[in-house]
């Protein structure tokens, strides 16, 4: 009996190993994926607002930019090449409509929590990350994928899920049962 039990220990304990062992295809989702984050200055509305403006304003100059690229790799290169100009820009986009404080424009790695939606799940982890925080930034979030270019759509108008806080934008690319990589991104993000 003591056998048979030794045994079932360790199936369990192979079968739960596996599970937090993420696949080749599994782990490509934060190789191939580069987020946009904006910061709101605050909560009040005015400043929400024009969180979706620089949004906008953002997608509709940078969007179409990293269509061509190949990978997440060249497309954040690219990217941080454009940081000061993109800074730029959201501070003038900032004071054009009227906003005394400035942005902030970082790439980086930042830890995301997971998302599920229709068809699509993106597990919690690390993803690089295009960050614009306005003015403290201590207002609601938004968040869409940069790369692939999944916020186009966005700025030429058409309407996507999101929401100001917690969800982001989707698309169909990743389907697969992804707990056993969100445990191994806990244990070794």
């Amino acid at each position: 009996m003591k056998g048979i039990l030794e045994g079932v220990a360790v199936i369990l304990f192979a079968a739960v190993l596996m599970a937090a062992i993420p696949t080749e295809a599994e782990g490509k989702i934060y190789e191939d994926t580069v987020r946009l984050h904006i910061l709101a200055h605050s909560n009040a509305e005015e400043d929400q607002k024009v969180k979706l403006y620089i949004r906008d304003r953002l997608l509709s100059v940078y969007g179409e930019a990293l269509d061509g690229y190949e990978n997440a790799e060249e497309a954040a290169e690219a990217m941080e090449a454009l940081l000061p100009k993109i800074e730029q820009d959201a501070c003038i986009w900032l004071a054009e409509a009227g906003f005394s404080y400035g942005a902030h424009v970082t790439l980086g790695e930042e830890w995301y929590e997971r998302r599920e939606y229709e068809d699509c799940v993106y597990p919690e982890g690390r993803y690089t990350s295009l960050r614009v925080i306005l003015g403290d930034g201590e207002g609601k979030n938004w968040w869409c994928v940069m790369f692939p270019p999944l916020c186009l759509d966005m700025a030429l108008g058409e309407t996507l899920p999101y929401s100001d806080e917690e969800k982001g934008l989707i698309g169909g690319k990743y389907k697969w049962k992804l707990k056993g990589l969100e445990l191994a991104a806990k244990v070794w993000g």
